[in-house]
């Protein structure tokens, strides 16, 4: 599968640990920053109150540091989609010498927040993922 949503982001100086690290829970900033850019470009959202999607789960593998001063690219694709829920996988590197800084997959569910349930993702978001990302996989089943 290819990626074809990347999202380049500035390495902060309030991101370090005390080592001069980014600190492993900056990560999960980093992929929801990607995650909220992807899903506002692909079903054509402009504002971030019509997003109606939670986090259901989330898993980081690191597989080098990331230090002030670098940028990197947050790489997302949607690679399953079930009746209220995506799976999507994500790739962090560093832009310029292309270094595997992370991979992580994330599951984001359709969510009703006046019923405070899940809900079906609509048809038309469907298509429009669909176009972005042909590889999708289409699984029956609940949300997550």
């Amino acid at each position: 599968m290819s990626f074809r949503f990347s999202l380049p982001i500035d390495v902060r100086f309030r991101d370090l640990d005390a080592v001069g690290h980014v600190n492993n829970a900056v990560y999960l900033t980093y992929l929801e920053q990607a995650r909220v850019a992807y899903w506002m470009k692909v079903t054509g959202l402009s504002e971030i109150r019509a997003i109606d999607i939670i986090l259901a789960r989330v898993e980081i593998d690191y597989r080098s540091p990331v230090t002030f001063g670098e940028t990197i690219d947050v790489a997302v694709r949607c690679a399953a989609m079930r009746r209220s829920s995506c799976t999507f996988e994500l790739r962090i590197t560093e832009r310029k010498t292309g270094r595997l800084v992370a991979e992580s997959k994330n599951v984001i569910v359709q969510y009703d927040y006046a019923a405070g349930r899940s809900r079906p993702i609509p048809e038309a978001f469907r298509r429009l993922i669909r176009e972005h990302d042909p590889e999708v996989v289409e699984e029956g089943g609940g949300a997550v």
